[in-house]
């Protein structure tokens, strides 16, 4: 009976006022381990702290449910690059063929964390849809994107 009235305490913590109560709410409902926290945590991808949605990023790469993919890929179109980085790093881990294309279309963003990001995502995936796009990285103004997109290809088994 416990666990229900900490995970009923949780959910209603996610509409605190302040962010760090909702963001401490997330971080406790991933040591809960209850998947009954997917939909709330997906409605925090909407939340309009920065922290807060990183935080669920975090905790639905932790729960690895597919229901979890569509709004992960909007998250990649995030205003604030924190998101867009930590979205397709989850991405990544899902092994789903449908982020493909929307993690290509990172490896233009303006940040080169998050190209990194996206390139590392498309490697672990190793859908040879992504290789022409990771050979245009090779010649990123960064270094870090070069690499990786090398890493990527290698994976990918180019």
């Amino acid at each position: 009976m416990g666990a229900k009235k900490d995970f009923d305490k949780l959910i209603g913590l996610l509409k605190h006022k302040k962010a760090e109560v909702r963001v401490e709410a997330i971080e406790d409902l991933i040591e809960l381990e209850d998947n009954r926290a997917i939909e709330p945590l997906i409605d925090c991808l909407k939340d309009k702290e920065t922290e807060v949605r990183y935080q669920a990023v975090i905790a639905l790469i932790e729960f690895k449910d597919p229901k979890a993919i569509d709004p992960l890929i909007r998250c990649l179109k995030d205003k604030d690059y924190d998101i867009r980085e930590a979205a397709a790093e989850a991405l990544g881990d899902f092994g789903d063929p449908k982020v493909v294309d929307p993690l290509i279309t990172l490896l233009t963003d303006e940040e080169a964390t998050v190209r990194c990001q996206a390139a590392e995502a498309l490697g672990k995936l190793k859908d040879p849809r992504a290789k022409e796009p990771l050979q245009k990285c090779l010649e990123d103004e960064d270094e870090d994107v070069q690499e990786t997109a090398k890493d990527a290809l290698e994976n990918i088994g180019q």
